[in-house]
């Protein structure tokens, strides 16, 4: 008897518990990752305590952490590091979800699947009209900024220690990578 694979969609998976741990859906197929090392997390910690105030203070829209599910479209959703969605664009919020692109994601680089967020997640995030996108690198300590430019992404910078993150959807925003960096280094 033929077996016949299904394609998944939100739907499938919306009812998943948290603690399944990051559950994305690439092109119909389920993709499981295990909760972020400590490391990821004081990285993720460090830009949250960074953005989210800038973005609370401007009255730009709202920020979020993970856990927050972005539904790109009926076959791919993510569930990035942290996203922007501005104040234009709210409509797009349904509950914990978002139903489209946000103006930015942020995904920290894992060593474990560095291609997850560098190749495919680049990708359908530039498919999909992620009008910004961040790859936080805690291996080579830069933040690499992309713009979308038509279909594809185009780099708006690479940054490093003592230099200002330079970001189209947060203009204003004063960010050195090296305060980010340090706190996936240290222990608490």
């Amino acid at each position: 008897m033929p077996v016949i694979a299904k394609k998944l969609t939100w739907d499938d998976i919306r009812d998943l518990p948290e603690d399944a741990g990051r559950t994305e859906i690439v092109d119909g197929d389920l993709v499981v990752s295990p909760s972020p090392s400590w490391s990821h997390q004081g990285i993720a910690t460090a830009l949250g305590a960074k953005i989210y105030p800038f973005v609370r203070d401007n009255k730009l829209g709202r920020f979020f952490s993970s856990p927050v599910h972005v539904v790109l479209s009926r076959h791919v959703n993510y569930e990035p590091d942290l996203c922007f969605l501005s104040r234009g664009r709210l409509d797009l919020l349904q509950g914990a979800v978002i139903m489209g692109p946000p103006d930015l994601v942020i995904e920290i680089v894992s060593d474990d699947n560095r291609t997850h967020d560098t190749v495919v997640k680049f990708r359908d995030y530039a498919r999909y009209g992620v009008a910004e996108y961040w790859l936080v690198d805690p291996r080579d300590q830069l933040v690499r900024v992309c713009a979308l430019a038509g279909s594809s992404y185009r780099d708006i910078g690479i940054f490093t220690a003592g230099e200002t993150v330079s970001t189209l959807k947060l203009s204003g925003l004063i960010l050195d990578p090296e305060e980010i960096f340090e706190s996936g280094q240290r222990e608490t």
